[in-house]
């Protein structure tokens, strides 16, 4: 598709650092992949552009889009990454300046957790209910990028003093020569500030930076991208309007505030929407004009139509009732199930409608569901590789040591991490244990074994390695005893691991794969054609951003869910609730249905939420007044 003229005027303007606000659905990322083209047609070198998105999923279209528009091959293009992806190269090639070595690796979520709950319940002894809003808690902190000042600000998680369990974290961390997925980003941070030369050299190498979805990014990549920029050679696209990420310490700050950041900047807006239908967007721009804080821009639609319709009902089971019936309409009507969405704030509406797509049978999907990468037989597979290439991963070698069984129980474990000698791992630990033969002959031999497979996966290939284990450990049969003699279940795993053998198959080194496992917090999604087929989507509005549908259902809008009631104390929060709602509403091609209950989980006099008020005010105004013919006079 050809390229409107202020996307034009976006992508060929060079000399001053470019915001490009860019509106739902108005091509912002063809915009910066014509952008990335344009630089090279000028001279650039593809080699030395980084180009830096959020997901997975958006560094491999952005690629696929370039590598269309260019006509060079993949490896012309090493640099467009995610910001996590980015940093880890940087890391891995600084590390030894910071106390680390190579291999470093990255900790997936179950091994962070269990560091954790270590430090909580065992050295500390605290409930290990505390785990997950520690490990929380110390996110957030590093993606502050202040952990010190976060944690004088929210010192303690109940009784837990949270620097006290930071500064045992990451001594674990460092002991096995691991970061988890945020000190990836903090690390790469403190290298490019506390290192001048690091910082000069990916300044001088890198000739233009570009960033996507900017209005998402937090304190730390907003400081991470300041310190590489050189000469203003900075284009970020993104969009205020559907900033909905500060759980996840985001700050559209940094994008309301881009021109006192750099105060030469230039600005350009994208307002044509090329996905919704025009009354769509009119009144989805009526809803949000609502926030004070915000960019302004006019979006519109060349795209006639679109319908919106409200529907209040007596209960959720009504309501779930009322719009499986619609869904079967549009599926009737020829709409493939895929393209059809219902979106909810929070996840336990989902039930209802579940409930009701079964009775009808109707096949439905859950999107943003469990990762692919933490499924038990995937996480199982993972532990031999990883164990392999990294010797101090102590939570990894402890996993595989009974998986599949071997008579080898929590009290041996216990007595091999007891035999460690100081900065010895457990690994270390376990082999020296059985070349002086330390344990009972049977134990010996078990773990000889284990110990000699690991030696031997070691240098495979990651696909070989993968099925070298399966084989030797009769690793299906295992599968089996936690199937639940499900014979669907045990297919859907086996097919699991096939895709996970596929997987690693393109990959040279298990080094590698593994690091290409642990960045990937999405799954990635099926073409498209698949996609439809699959079945209804059941989403949280959070999951379905940057997706679309001929057909969005938003259910569940009632005071205290749509907007939550934890969102109801400031105004700021208010307004990500509101843009949230924007996003919901923009994700519609066509047709879009909001719809509230009275009684929702057994709970009566539930109130239609504000935002339905200001969408129904929006549409009253938009529908042409009727003239009342006077009476004739007798």
């Amino acid at each position: 598709m050809k390229l409107t003229d202020v996307q034009t005027q976006a992508v060929e303007y060079i000399g001053s650092p470019t915001l490009v606000v860019a509106g739902a659905g108005s091509g912002k990322t063809r915009t910066l992949t014509s952008k990335i083209a344009y630089l090279i047609e000028k001279g650039y070198t593809p080699e030395r552009i980084l180009a830096i998105t959020f997901t997975n999923k958006a560094a491999d279209e952005m690629k696929s889009r370039l590598l269309l528009l260019t006509g060079f091959t993949a490896n012309r293009f090493p640099w467009v990454r995610t910001y996590h992806s980015a940093c880890f190269q940087l890391l891995k090639r600084h590390c030894t300046r910071i106390g680390y070595q190579n291999p470093i690796q990255v900790f997936a979520s179950y091994q962070q957790e269990k560091v954790i709950k270590d430090i909580v319940v065992n050295k500390l002894q605290f409930d290990k209910k505390f785990v997950p809003s520690v490990l929380n808690q110390i996110s957030n902190a590093k993606n502050s990028a202040n952990p010190e000042g976060y944690f004088t600000a929210i010192p303690t998680v109940g009784a837990i003093r949270l620097g006290e369990v930071y500064q045992l974290y990451e001594q674990a961390l460092k002991n096995q020569n691991a970061v988890d997925f945020d000190n990836i980003l903090l690390l790469a941070r403190n290298l490019l500030r506390d290192f001048p030369d690091i910082r000069e050299k990916y300044q001088t190498y890198f000739q233009y930076i570009l960033c996507d979805e900017y209005q998402d990014t937090n304190d730390l990549n907003e400081e991470i991208t300041r310190l590489l920029v050189n000469n203003g050679n900075l284009f970020v696209v993104g969009d205020d309007w559907q900033s909905i990420y500060s759980f996840r310490m985001s700050n559209v700050r940094h994008f309301l505030s881009f021109e006192k950041t750099y105060p030469n900047a230039k600005i350009f807006h994208l307002e044509q929407n090329f996905r919704s239908a025009n009354h769509i967007v009119t009144i989805a721009n009526q809803l949000i004009s609502n926030n004070r804080h915000k960019m302004d821009k006019n979006c519109f639609s060349t795209i006639d139509g679109g319908t919106i319709q409200l529907k209040e009902f007596y209960s959720d089971k009504d309501e779930a009732s009322w719009v499986t019936r619609q869904v079967n309409k549009f599926i009737l009507d020829g709409i493939p199930p895929g393209k059809i969405a219902i979106l909810f704030r929070t996840r336990f509406c989902s039930l209802a409608f579940e409930q009701c797509l079964r009775s009808m049978n109707i096949r439905y999907r859950m999107q943003g569901g469990q990762s692919f990468f933490e499924r038990r037989e995937i996480l199982d597979l993972h532990g031999y590789l990883s164990a392999s290439v990294f010797p101090k991963d102590d939570i990894s070698f402890e996993r595989i040591l009974n998986i599949p069984r071997r008579g080898i129980g929590q009290k041996m474990i216990e007595k091999l991490y007891t035999n460690r000698n100081t900065g010895e791992s457990l690994q270390e630990a376990t082999r020296r244990a059985v070349h002086q033969k330390m344990l009972s002959p049977k134990i010996t031999q078990e773990i000889h074994g284990v110990l000699q497979l690991l030696d031997q996966i070691r240098t495979l290939q990651p696909n070989i390695a993968i099925e070298t284990v399966i084989n030797a450990v009769n690793f299906m049969d295992h599968v089996k005893t936690y199937a639940k003699n499900d014979e669907m279940d045990f297919i859907s795993r086996q097919e699991n691991i096939d895709q996970l053998i596929y997987a690693a198959s393109e990959k040279n080194s298990i080094e590698e794969y593994m690091e290409d496992a642990v960045l990937i917090r999405e799954d990635k999604a099926d073409d498209e054609e698949k996609q439809k087929q699959k079945g209804v989507i059941l989403s949280t509005i959070h999951a379905a951003k940057g997706l679309e549908y001929t057909v969005v259902f938003v259910v569940a809008c009632e005071e205290n869910l749509f907007p939550h009631w934890k969102t109801l104390d400031t105004e700021e929060s208010l307004e990500e609730e509101r843009r949230l709602m924007y996003v919901s509403m923009t994700r519609s091609e066509r047709h879009l249905f909001l719809t509230s209950a009275q009684i929702r989980k057994g709970q009566y006099d539930q109130y239609r939420s504000r935002f339905l008020d200001e969408i129904e005010t929006a549409i009253k105004a938009t529908q042409p007044k009727t003239k009342t013919k006077k009476k004739a006079r007798a």
